[in-house]
């Protein structure tokens, strides 16, 4: 299995569940750890220092108890030399000073001073993140994430970020263009779970949490990122999950659930299953190891939402508040029911500002419903207004080389627009070049025996039948090729790879235009 197979099974875009790993990869920020460790040597001034309150807290018989244990010791002894004044205690920072005269802990009001500080992106990965920050406009569902740092709030535009476990439990989230940040944030430095009796209050609310988490859980795939897979805050949250589910419920999870394992200089990736009993319950997921997250990220862009995920967000946000209060929203327009243009067998609901005419149809269709549409002529819009509202921008957006001959051959309007960039000779869709370049791989066979004879391997079957002389293409034959390609999955361009689905817009390119366009050509 690869990366894109993973991907193509899933039902709708992921959410992703990041650890401390991935802020170490981007911002070059300490683990935890490294970062108790930090403060300890404030404290002590000694290289032991960290050592010293980890054989104090040996008391504790696990890692998982430990480490919030040595996290106490050590805030305690902060605390004392930050309000003593101890020199190279304090930071120079208004923001801290300000934090403490509030009441929150110096401990945590300098965490988080550190860590802002230190977050900015490592230039090395500067191509990764735009990667990951191009994926978050259509391609994300949200981020939980148990990191403190402000990395995905600031690069993943129109998110709405809800921090901590209060304010998770009692917000009513719309589980699209989401960040829950459930251990706290810099921005909120008392909100930050680190030390023992902060552990303590996360874990005595944690079913409530798990919960709230459960529709994410049981709704979206989810990719386990950043995070060793033995992890304990991983654990604990999938412990709450598993012993609130029966064992059909956890067997949908397995199909869900990816966790993706870093391994330094690994080349490629590598799929493969894994499981952990939790509770006396197998659970099962998928795991990817690899070395470079763009094959990630690529192989994510693949799958995409209808609309940008942040307009998705606040549609479901005014909708819902329209449920409770009878009141839309300056984005939403509602007809009532009894409004005569409506048939009384559909709801009407339109999104955009009042202001722009035909709300939101310009960003209503993308590409891949473009191309579909000419071959299995299901657009809920006709081509009138697919082509006065959608066309301008989408076409744009793809390189002036969309597929237009059927909806100017439909409509009743005239675009001249749309006549001026639409291909006149087939030379414009398949040079000279492309054609010699697989002449020896088509060889005499026409398009018909070139699919008859190579359909088991579809995605090479659609590459040569993209290159194709045009006489030895009978357009209705070609017609049925597509329309076989398009009924056994209707969503096979959202679910192809950039180089296959650019070989199968050709051929629907060359099919739209030999079957429309030719007439209209002078």
């Amino acid at each position: 299995m690869t990366l894109q197979e993973v991907v193509a099974r899933f039902n709708t875009t992921p959410f992703l569940f990041a650890g401390s790993g991935i802020t170490r990869r981007y911002y070059g920020l300490p683990d935890w750890i490294g970062l108790l460790t930090h403060f300890a040597e404030k404290v002590k001034k000694d290289q032991f220092a960290y050592r010293y309150y980890e054989n104090k807290a040996s008391e504790a018989d696990n890692t998982t108890e430990k480490l919030p244990l040595v996290a106490s010791y050590i805030e305690k002894d902060f605390n004392d030399a930050w309000f003593n004044n101890e020199e190279g205690i304090r930071s120079d920072s208004e923001r801290v000073n300000n934090a403490v005269a509030t009441g929150v802990s110096p401990f945590k009001a300098e965490i988080s001073e550190y860590i802002t500080s230190l977050s900015t992106v490592e230039p090395a990965y500067a191509e990764e993140v735009e990667k990951l920050k191009n994926i978050a406009k259509d391609n994300l569902s949200g981020v939980i994430t148990t990191n403190y740092d402000c990395f995905f709030e600031n690069i993943f535009e129109g998110y709405k970020t809800f921090v901590g476990q209060n304010e998770l439990v009692f917000s009513q989230l719309q589980g699209i263009a989401e960040i829950y940040k459930i251990h706290g944030s810099v921005q909120i430095p008392e909100s930050i779970v680190i030390n023992k009796a902060d552990y303590q209050k996360f874990r005595d609310k944690g079913k409530y949490l798990a919960a709230k988490l459960m529709t994410i859980f049981m709704e979206y795939p989810i990719i386990f990122m950043g995070y060793s897979i033995s992890d304990s805050d991983i654990q604990a949250i999938l412990s709450d999950v598993v012993e609130c589910l029966p064992l059909d419920k956890i067997e949908m999870l397995q199909k869900r659930f990816v966790f993706v394992e870093y391994k330094a200089n690994f080349v490629g990736s590598e799929i493969a299953s894994h499981s952990m009993v939790i509770h006396g319950k197998l659970l099962e997921m998928t795991k990817i190891t690899l070395s470079d997250f763009s094959l990630l990220y690529d192989a994510l862009s693949v799958k995409k939402a209808a609309l940008p995920v942040k307009l998705l967000r606040r549609f479901k946000d005014e909708l819902y508040t329209f449920a409770l209060t009878q009141q839309p929203g300056p984005t939403m327009q509602v007809a009532s029911l009894e409004d005569g243009r409506i048939d009384e067998n559909m709801l009407a609901l339109t999104i955009g500002l009042a202001s722009t005419g035909v709300y939101g149809l310009a960003r209503a269709v993308n590409s891949e419903q473009w191309y579909r549409n000419i071959i299995l002529h299901d657009s809920l819009y006709s081509c009138e207004q697919l082509l006065e509202f959608v066309y301008p921008e989408l076409a744009k957006q793809n390189s002036w080389k969309l597929p237009v001959w059927y909806y100017i051959s439909k409509s009743n309007i005239k675009s001249e627009l749309a006549e001026e960039k639409a291909p006149h000779s087939y030379s414009e869709i398949v040079t000279e070049s492309t054609i010699k370049r697989n002449r020896s791989a088509i060889g005499r066979r026409t398009a018909w025996e070139l699919w008859i004879a190579e359909k088991g391997n579809l995605m090479r079957a659609v590459r040569l039948l993209g290159c194709l002389p045009e006489e030895k293409i009978d357009v209705n034959q070609y017609q049925d090729i597509l329309e076989a390609i398009f009924t056994e999955n209707s969503n096979i361009l959202s679910s192809l790879d950039s180089p296959n689905r650019s070989n199968l817009h050709r051929m629907i390119r060359i099919y739209d235009f030999l079957k429309y366009g030719q007439k209209k050509t002078p």
